[in-house]
């Protein structure tokens, strides 16, 4: 089941992330230092070996810098003066940002849509993970929809621009914001020489480089069905990132029905799914963010056959207990586990 009440919850994602990266640093030595703070709308977590203490600081600072240049919610981000401009003229771009946005484009194509950073008019009416969060009527989901069309989007490769020909037209990058800044920390800790670090931003977890005895890191995978201190897996990983996408983690509740964040850009509602948990393991944190969310979203016929295609390892938990796991153990994980 899911959780029982259907209130937006900012705390309980906090709440969340905390009880994740706690017991990931369960296994850890005891020469490493940790640090959490709010960015990016959750609990971004830091933990690195003490010699490299003095590099904590930079991490933060450069997930500031890009919520900042990519935030949904900002009209001063790169993001805001794209959508700002929308029917008007096309933005200029730092490359970086162009080349996120042609990602998220080009994964719109390959998935015809269902992945979709053209969803904002949409996003904005549901609203999940704020304090606004609704289920809108049918007729203003009627009316954002011919907004949603991802193949309108115009990129110019010279001038690095981007532009939405149609006003109202919206970009959203929710569903690859903290992959990208996942792999952006994981060049920054390079060029830092920094030796070892686990990162959560919200459950989007960089494992980087070894733990602190020299072995891989563990890293647990709640388990949807039980409370948030729950996992029924671990996997070990280093320089890998650990992504995971699940119909309990934003949603909201209407007439005693449960709508989660991951929205069908062509029904205007969240998608219809067997999958409540999917999670990928690959080396890409905008990758994996952008296949988590896409996996889901397709149900359990189609989604393994796509991470077959992307080279991920993907583990997938459906509505009745299932595990499909590309590279482990399948079976059923127990309802009530706590």
């Amino acid at each position: 089941m899911l959780p029982e009440n259907g209130k937006s919850s900012y705390v309980k994602l906090v709440k969340i992330a905390a009880v994740f990266l706690i017991f990931l640093l369960a296994a850890c030595s005891q020469e490493y230092v940790s640090d959490s703070r709010i960015a990016m709308g959750t609990l971004v977590s830091v933990s690195m070996s003490e010699k490299n203490e003095d590099d904590m600081d930079s991490v933060f600072d450069a997930v500031y810098e890009i919520e900042k240049e990519i935030s949904f919610h900002s009209t001063s981000s790169w993001i805001g003066r794209i959508n700002s401009s929308a029917g008007f003229s096309p933005v200029h771009v730092p490359e970086d940002i162009f080349r996120l946005i042609e990602d998220a484009v080009s994964m719109a194509y390959e998935t015809d849509g269902v992945f979709n950073p053209a969803i904002g008019p949409l996003s904005s009416l549901w609203a999940m993970g704020t304090e606004e969060a609704r289920v809108p009527e049918k007729e203003e989901i009627e009316r954002v929809l011919p907004l949603l069309d991802y193949t309108a989007i115009v990129l110019d490769e010279d001038e690095h621009t981007v532009f939405l020909p149609v006003q109202g037209m919206a970009l959203d990058l929710g569903g690859v914001g903290k992959g990208y800044a996942s792999d952006c920390i994981r060049s920054l800790l390079e060029s830092l020489g920094t030796e070892s670090a686990i990162v959560n931003l919200g459950g989007n977890v960089l494992a980087f480089g070894y733990s602190g005895d020299g072995s891989d890191w563990r890293i647990g995978i709640r388990n949807p069905f039980g409370d948030s201190s729950s996992v029924f897996r671990t996997v070990e990983v280093h320089d890998e990132t650990v992504i995971t996408s699940g119909v309990y983690q934003r949603y909201v509740e209407k007439d005693g029905r449960l709508y989660h964040h991951i929205l069908n850009s062509e029904t205007g509602y969240p998608f219809e799914t067997d999958i409540v948990s999917a999670t990928v393991i690959n080396e890409s944190g905008e990758l994996g963010d952008m296949l988590s969310t896409t996996l889901l979203a397709l149900g359990s016929e189609k989604a393994m056959d796509v991470a077959e295609k992307y080279g991920v390892r993907a583990i997938l938990v459906l509505s009745d207990g299932s595990v499909i796991d590309s590279d482990g153990p399948e079976g059923k994980i127990s309802i009530g586990e706590k």
